[in-house]
């Protein structure tokens, strides 16, 4: 599978063209030869910010501003990318004084996601990469703490037992494990990324501050994959995080712990992914380690290419890592009928009794919607 066997709308190769241009595997002269083509600039404004993107294409677009008429005046993406910058700024800022409450009180969280990764692979230029929301993990003991201060500060979960809390713009994800069993428990069947690695292994976000850490270097980026899986890389900006944190990649420990722990496919998706989409390669003796993808799994990275927006696939391919066919079976069984518990948590306005119904309707819902964006983008 190449990538001139994917077909893809003119905006779409303009802005795969930006994505290029920042990591670095594209040049100016590359990226001014696809806006030759002329995309339509208010479509490519709207698919830059479902992708995520606004901003690192807004700079993209800066550089080739003075050649000739190529680039139109970008007050609209400067407009977007400052509010994404606002949001941000927002979210830090109460981040910031959750920090003070932590080192009042001794303990410590792990920043994870896009928060994780602003410093040091975006520069710390916040309007570059949106975060939608501040992802923590935290220690099951000190969860009851970390939420009370939250609900102190006017935030409220979606239901008594989430713990995902919002005010406003700024929203908080706590977290008690990285892999996303929480939802399906056999997801833990596939990553097995040890809690007391992660925690033992975390380095501090500052060196003056022990009690906001980032995980270490390798569990950062198998997170990364996992996490990027999970949504089918639907958005440009997380394989954008990927291409950051996989160019300068320790590969024999990040392959070593990717077998460990089970990631070692999630890992091949996204190097595939990376270079069917992107053009970016890994060595030669990276590749022979990693395993080959079956038909299933190649028709699943055309969707990725194609730009599709399909979220559930990803899902579903988790359960080729996980051992044994009454593994696999059990699995994708809990993850179309979840245990009740954590239907109660995603449906917190629903009587119990209710629960397994609405789910069902909701999957025929979820069926009709991504079949219906694979029938009309069938062409692209």
């Amino acid at each position: 599978m190449r990538s001139a066997d994917i077909a893809l709308s003119r905006e779409t190769q303009v802005l795969v063209g930006a994505v290029r241009w920042f990591v670095g595997a594209a040049t100016d002269d590359e990226l001014a030869e696809l806006l030759r083509a002329g995309p339509d600039w208010e479509a490519l404004l709207e698919q830059a910010e479902r992708e995520g993107i606004t901003g690192l294409v807004a700079r993209a677009l800066e550089g080739l501003a003075q050649r000739g008429h190529l680039v139109p005046a970008l007050e609209r993406w400067h407009a977007a990318t400052r509010a994404v910058a606002a949001s941000n700024m927002s979210a830090l800022s109460e981040l910031a004084a959750l920090r003070v409450m932590l080192r009042r009180e001794g303990r410590t969280v792990i920043l994870l996601k896009g928060a994780a990764l602003l410093d040091d692979e975006y520069g710390g230029h916040v309007g570059l990469r949106p975060l939608g929301d501040i992802d923590l993990l935290v220690r099951p003991s000190d969860l009851p703490s970390v939420a009370g201060w939250l609900r102190s500060r006017g935030y409220e979960p979606v239901s008594s037992s989430s713990p995902f809390f919002s005010r406003g713009v700024v929203s908080f994800d706590l977290h008690t494990e990285i892999v996303g069993s929480d939802w399906v428990r056999r997801k833990a069947h596939a990553f097995r990324l040890d809690p007391a690695a992660l925690w033992r292994e975390a380095i501090p976000l500052e060196p003056d501050d022990p009690t906001t850490l980032v995980l270490s270097p390798v569990h950062l980026r198998l997170q990364l994959v996992v996490h990027a899986l999970k949504h089918s890389y639907s958005r440009l900006i997380w394989l954008v995080d990927l291409a950051l944190v996989l160019r300068d990649a320790p590969w024999p420990t990040l392959l070593e712990q990717a077998r460990a722990s089970g990631a070692l496919r999630p890992l091949a998706y996204a190097v595939s992914a990376l270079a069917l989409l992107l053009g970016l390669r890994v060595p030669a003796a990276v590749r022979e380690e990693l395993p080959a993808l079956g038909p299933l799994e190649r028709a699943f990275l055309r969707l990725v290419a194609r730009r599709r927006g399909v979220e559930t696939p990803g899902e579903l391919l988790v359960a080729l890592s996980i051992p044994g066919a009454l593994g696999k079976a059990a699995y994708l069984a809990e993850l179309v009928f979840p245990h009740r518990h954590a239907l109660a948590r995603h449906y917190p306005m629903t009587p119990s009794w209710l629960l397994y119904p609405r789910r069902a309707v909701r999957l025929v819902s979820l069926g009709l919607q991504e079949g219906t964006k694979l029938w009309y983008r069938r062409g692209g």
